[in-house]
């Protein structure tokens, strides 16, 4: 399999686990809206409706928090962005919580983008990560040692009594 192909399979994924979250939120919605039904007998209280928009509206976000970036991710991977890999890495993390799907997209997700794969894929941004690494310096080219050497100069014989705080 070539890694147009995995490219574009890791887009399937995450939109198939967006789309499975967003279902998941529409059938927990139904199902509370029946939960949370008016008492079919007159006397019995029952919830007051704007109980059930608050609910919803919380779940809708946190379920809208997870999906989002499994649809970002897969826009980006469809349209081969420059920012597609980032993307797929955040949306991976965040979907390895939920199992099966998420989890399945995470892992070939983070295997893909964390191997030497993608880089045939999106060549422009592998150009532009190739960052020399930091060399150490040798000690004698460091700026401060000369100063402090002359600041702090040990002195064997200079005896000093400590001050007298009575």
């Amino acid at each position: 399999m070539t890694s147009e192909e995995h490219n574009k399979y890791i887009a399937y994924s995450f939109l198939a686990h967006g789309s499975f979250q967003l279902l998941m939120m529409l059938l927990m919605g139904v199902m509370f809206y029946f939960l949370f039904q008016p008492p079919l007998r007159p006397g019995d209280p029952g919830l007051p409706p704007a109980f059930f928009g608050i609910f919803f509206t919380i779940m809708f976000l946190i379920q809208a928090v997870f999906a989002a970036p499994s649809f970002v991710a897969a826009y980006a991977l469809l349209k081969r962005k420059s920012w597609a890999r980032i993307a797929s890495i955040v949306a991976g993390v965040m979907a390895g919580m939920h199992v099966p799907i998420g989890t399945a997209a995470c892992v070939y997700a983070l295997w893909f983008f964390f191997g030497e794969n993608w880089k045939s894929v999106y060549p422009e941004t592998a150009a532009g990560e190739s960052i020399e690494p930091q060399q150490l310096r040798q000690a004698d080219e460091w700026e401060w040692q000369d100063s402090a050497a002359e600041e702090f100069e040990f002195q064997p014989n200079r005896h000093t009594s400590p001050p007298d705080w009575r």
